[in-house]
């Protein structure tokens, strides 16, 4: 028997999300002999899955790779890269917290400090944390990798970094030029019924998923993402929206020096 916590959320937790999430795991072990024998919906969100069987190391690998999995803190080390959950986000000025699922004997969020945020996102420029936040979209609940870089167990403190393969990714996003709206809390069928019933379906190019129940929407061009909200929004009105806006990412950087 292997327990794990798998870092993905789930945002409600009715008879149908269950199902459809112990459906979605089941399938994709299903090539392997381990069998699910509980699932459970934190209080934190995260989900806590049991697993047995003769491959139940190799399921536990195998949905580590695809989900994330939490790590206890005295096994984290520097240079360590795992997926975890913005959290937090605004509230302070010195940087962005990462919820990596460590929460016995004690919640520990890790931290993305604001120097190493202007470094690796806005080419060292003197942007405020809040500025960088809205700019790149980095909201609660955005699914995000990070490499550890100073793990202090004594202190309870974690210092991390974006990344190399995060880093890319949004680097990808600037340059490809389009709008995205992030989309958190609903599942890709649920969008993709929202896009056909509002008549936007004609206006995006694809919906790709960030996590779970996280997708991001790739806008056409000369669609505005935020032009979509009010439409959708109206169905998908348990989730949050935030915009991914090259053109605003491109004029904030030329404004500062």
């Amino acid at each position: 028997m292997k327990k794990m916590k798998l870092m993905t959320k789930v945002y409600t937790k009715k008879t149908e999300t269950f199902s459809l999430l112990k459906r979605n795991i089941e399938n994709d072990v299903k090539d392997l002999d381990v069998k699910i024998s509980s699932i459970v919906f934190g209080d934190d969100g995260f989900v806590s899955l049991t697993l047995e069987g003769e491959d139940e190391l190799a399921a536990y690998n195998y949905l580590g790779s695809l989900y994330g999995k939490n790590t206890d803190l005295g096994e984290l080390k520097d240079g360590d890269t795992i997926k975890g959950y913005i959290c937090s986000s605004g509230k302070v000025g010195f940087g962005v917290f990462v919820d990596i699922g460590i929460k016995e004997p004690y919640s520990v969020d890790a931290l993305l400090p604001l120097f190493s945020l202007r470094e690796q996102l806005v080419d060292g420029k003197a942007i405020p944390v809040r500025k960088i936040i809205k700019m790149f979209g980095l909201i609660d609940n955005f699914p995000i990798e990070i490499t550890m870089q100073k793990v202090s167990i004594g202190l309870k403190k974690i210092e991390a970094q974006l990344s190399q393969k995060q880093v890319e990714t949004f680097k990808e996003w600037k340059e490809e030029g389009l709008d995205k709206l992030l989309i958190f809390g609903a599942y890709k069928e649920e969008i993709v019924s929202a896009l056909t019933k509002t008549n936007h379906s004609k206006d995006i190019i694809s919906i790709d998923n960030l996590g779970w129940m996280e997708n991001v929407i790739t806008c056409k061009f000369n669609t505005n993402a935020k032009g979509l909200i009010p439409s959708i929004g109206k169905i998908l009105y348990k989730a949050r929206f935030e915009i991914f806006s090259p053109s605003f990412i491109r004029k904030t950087l030329k404004e500062i020096k």
